[in-house]
């Protein structure tokens, strides 16, 4: 028997959102809305569910506040997952610690950058333009007990032009929105086979020198993570870059299993993106640096599905910036130094 999922939307507004919501999931008949719940009696998102069939619930502050209050009614509904489309009002912790990792939120921009407290709608849009950024986005997340800083599930990006404005940044973030938010909902709800993200970074002092690498695994869909650092006496950078990627595909107990490879090393996305390390393997890897960790590279590499992604470093990536100062740490701590086994000191 196929399980039932059962979704609850709160709202605070217009409600585009949480109709593409609705109708995305309308003819699926192991998943089913609910109800839209919502804090502003006026909102048109009430209007949205009611034409579309859906029950609604509109709360006050205090039932909200209240442990005895909203958090009875959402448990009575027994609901699979709680999705904040465009809810305006802080989750508090008797429902969070109700519903652990249940409770999923759409940010209009690239966290961890513009959040907080009154980043919402116009003005995380106003604040992107006048930080002069290149891009934005969207974050799903889960939440917890601050303001979006629960784990990341999903981003999406879109360039932004020189002429863009606070309203047609707006217009491009809603496209991603209703893009992206039903499928990944979905994905949580009926999982095909989880994906996993491998953020990696490496550093070496002096390239040669003492040198370090960190990485996070991270299974798409859920909050597990797991980090992992190394340092090592004397070393180059493209070494520890590349011995990023293998640990964190070691790492992996199971296989095969879908990963995307995350890394500011060109070095690595390009040998393996441009197929250059297989035709250096055809050719015995003669002449080639760092022979041995590509062997072992490809041995790891063939038993999963694997993409790289390359990311530009520095960028204020946080999984790179958190991979990055673990390698630099790594690097600096010379009493957990181990040797780089296979090093010709000749890069």
């Amino acid at each position: 028997m196929v399980k039932h999922h059962k979704i609850l939307i709160f709202a605070s507004g217009s409600g585009t959102n949480a109709e593409q919501i609705v109708r995305h999931f309308s003819p699926n008949s192991s998943v089913e809305v609910l109800g839209v719940y919502s804090n502003n009696p006026s909102a048109f998102v009430l209007e949205r569910a009611k034409q579309l069939g859906v029950s609604t619930h509109v709360f006050n502050r205090e039932e909200f506040n209240n442990p005895e209050g909203l958090l009875k009614n959402v448990q009575a509904q027994s609901p699979d997952l709680i999705v904040l489309a465009g809810f305006l009002w802080k989750i508090p912790t008797h429902i969070i610690d109700a519903f652990p990792n249940k409770i999923i939120n759409i940010h209009p921009a690239l966290l961890p950058k513009f959040s907080g407290k009154g980043m919402y709608g116009h003005h995380v849009h106003q604040a992107v333009i006048d930080a002069k950024e290149t891009e934005s986005g969207i974050s799903i997340h889960y939440v917890n007990s601050q303001y979006d800083d629960g784990a990341i599930i999903f981003q999406a990006k879109t360039p932004i032009d020189s002429d863009d404005t606070p309203e047609s940044l707006a217009q491009k973030i809603h496209k991603l929105e209703h893009r992206h938010f039903s499928e990944e909902i979905e994905k949580l709800l009926l999982p095909r086979g989880k994906q996993v993200n491998l953020y990696t970074d490496g550093a070496a002092s002096g390239n040669p020198g003492p040198g370090g690498y960190g990485l996070i695994l991270e299974w798409e869909g859920t909050p597990h993570k797991k980090t992992h650092s190394q340092g090592f006496i004397h070393t180059t950078n493209n070494r520890m870059e590349l011995r990023a990627v293998i640990k964190g595909l070691q790492l992996l107990k199971k296989s095969p299993l879908d990963v995307v490879v995350y890394t500011d090393s060109k070095y690595v996305s390009e040998a393996v993106d441009k197929k250059w390390v297989l035709g250096w393997e055809k050719k015995g890897f003669k002449n080639k640096k760092n022979a041995d960790l590509w062997i072992e590279f490809l041995e790891v590499f063939r038993k999963h599905n694997v993409r790289m992604e390359w990311i530009k470093g520095h960028n204020q990536h946080p999984q790179n910036e958190y991979c990055d100062k673990m390698a630099v740490k790594a690097s600096k701590q010379a009493e957990s130094h181990i040797e780089d086994t296979g090093y010709q000191n000749k890069e």
